[in-house]
């Protein structure tokens, strides 16, 4: 066991830009550890990652704001406050803010990332637009 307390001088937040579209910060919760990372991540308005996997998994839990995440071949599904999604290994799929609200949420990473392209306005304003997907089930996401 291992005990990780706050803050650390050497942890900084850092901007995140090249596999990010928008304003997008990424804050250390704590180092890498046995292939695990663990991060808060702040997204300005419209703010996304770019499509991509995770060799082991991943969970996402929304602290504050509104967003969506949208696996590939689907509508995105929308995200607030209170969220928790899990990503199984190798599933590739985005995640951000809304384009008028801020999303922050904690990013447990297991594994290696593996980042493909950007999300295109095209894919993002037409997997968000008319998505009625609340997150509610694993129904509704499997659609």
């Amino acid at each position: 066991m291992k005990h990780i307390q706050g803050r650390r001088e050497a942890s900084k937040a850092e901007l995140r830009d090249d596999t990010f579209t928008g304003t997008v910060w990424g804050d250390p919760l704590m180092p890498p550890e046995d292939d695990v990372t663990m991060n808060h991540v702040y997204f300005g308005p419209g703010g996304r990652t770019h499509w991509h996997s995770h060799e082991r998994g991943q969970v996402l839990h929304v602290t504050s704001g509104q967003g969506w995440v949208a696996r590939q071949g689907d509508p995105a599904v929308k995200v607030r406050a209170g969220d928790t999604v899990w990503t199984p290994p190798g599933e590739v799929h985005w995640h951000g803010a809304a384009e008028d609200a801020l999303l922050v949420h904690v990013a447990i990473t297991l594994g290696s990332t593996e980042w493909m392209d950007e999300v295109s306005e095209d894919e993002f304003h037409g997997s968000t637009s008319g998505s009625a997907g609340d997150g509610s089930s694993d129904e509704e996401a499997a659609k």
